[in-house]
């Protein structure tokens, strides 16, 4: 069934990080799986195309980019773009469906609308989110759940949170796993490795933390810990890498004092690299509707201890070592067993490797592709 459907990619602009890749990725797995659909997508105008479509030749699922002008870092005109016009351009572009896959749906669509959700933190922890987003998505969530025909979340963690809080969703509510970028998968290059490790003279043994500088990422916990594991490890370093996004920086500071490497934003290529040099990776959020990072440092072979908030667990089931996340003395002993213990160590690589093979962006696509096609069944 060959069906056409739009793609709200309005959000994709700057540097990618958690949604942002998703949707890319998403995109991509269509177009790696050859799906039989005619992708329309939405970007901002400086939405680069080859990042799309870069080494990929499909046979018959058709891309089409439709560039907006608007430069998505302008996020009230993103907004009501979106709102205001985007009803007007699905119209015109003949689709039959429109995908949201960042949260909000487009509430004037004359389409049936399928929504993606990560998480309802809005709502449920409007503590860990910037006001701007607080504001935005506690009045806009409700009324795009009740617009969605099908609402996909990456988890069974997210879905229970959801239902929740809006029971009459059950029905619609489909989980679908996220997947891993396919450059996590492949072998590490080695003279890649010797740069990255001289460029920013990274110590022999090293904790990584990988995400966003936000409360939820809990950053204080890690620092004690870190702090901790110091005392008994004196060598051992700390390397931070994201973007700064909200509250949090003074514990950057903090760690800087002790040493740690604080590293911004860096590229997939760079990243993989980290990935394989790291003794372990940390990863104590306070709460993930999925987590990438554990999963991307487990298929380049690291060691990872996680909290157990959220759908950690369920994601990444006894691959890894699970603590408590305000427990800062519990992840500094679990990161120690993770750096010494090459008994320990040797198991939570061979199973991190296999938990991360098992979720794949062309089956996230496949699975996603279904649920377009139930929803214009349903609609015939």
């Amino acid at each position: 069934m060959d069906m056409r459907i739009g793609i709200n990619a309005l959000g994709l602009w700057g540097k990618f990080t958690g949604v942002e890749r998703s949707i890319l990725n998403l995109i991509k797995g269509m177009l790696k799986a050859d799906l039989p659909l005619e992708l329309v997508v939405y970007v901002p105008i400086e939405f680069e195309g080859s990042l799309l479509t870069s080494g990929i030749a499909p046979k018959q699922c058709k891309l089409e980019l439709r560039k907006l002008g608007i430069a998505s870092r302008f996020r009230i005109l993103r907004i009501v773009c979106e709102q205001a016009f985007l009803p007007l351009k699905v119209t015109a572009d003949r689709l039959q469906l429109l995908h949201c896959p960042s949260y909000i749906a487009v509430l004037g669509s004359p389409l049936p609308v399928v929504l993606s959700l990560y998480d309802v933190l809005a709502i449920t922890h409007p503590q860990w989110c910037r006001t701007a987003n607080r504001i935005h998505y506690r009045f806009m969530l409700p009324l795009s759940i009740l617009k969605a025909r099908r609402i996909i979340v990456p988890s069974k963690s997210v879905k229970h949170s959801l239902i929740s809080l809006f029971p009459h969703a059950e029905q619609k509510v489909e989980v679908i796993p996220l997947g891993i970028d396919e450059i996590f998968l492949e072998p590490p290059n080695e003279s890649v490795i010797r740069h990255i490790k001289a460029r920013f003279n990274l110590p022999k043994q090293f904790v990584l933390f990988v995400g966003n500088i936000e409360p939820k990422k809990n950053l204080p916990t890690l620092v004690k810990a870190y702090e901790m594991l110091r005392e008994r490890m004196s060598e051992v370093g700390l390397v931070i890498v994201g973007m700064p996004a909200w509250g949090d920086g003074k514990f950057v500071e903090r760690a800087r004092s002790t040493g740690a490497l604080c590293l911004g934003y860096v590229s997939d290529t760079v990243l993989h690299a980290l990935y394989s040099l790291a003794s372990v990776l940390a990863f104590p959020s306070l709460y993930e509707g999925f987590g990438l990072p554990p999963l991307e440092a487990m298929a380049v072979g690291t060691p990872v201890v996680a909290s157990s908030a959220g759908a950690l667990p369920e994601v990444l089931g006894d691959a890894a070592i699970l603590v408590e996340p305000n427990n800062a003395t519990q992840l500094a002993e679990a990161l120690y067993k993770a750096i010494v213990d090459e008994s320990l160590r040797a198991k939570l690589i061979e199973k991190g490797k296999a938990r991360a093979h098992t979720f794949s962006w062309v089956e996230t696509a496949k699975r996603v592709a279904k649920v377009y096609e139930h929803v214009l069944r349903e609609c015939s």
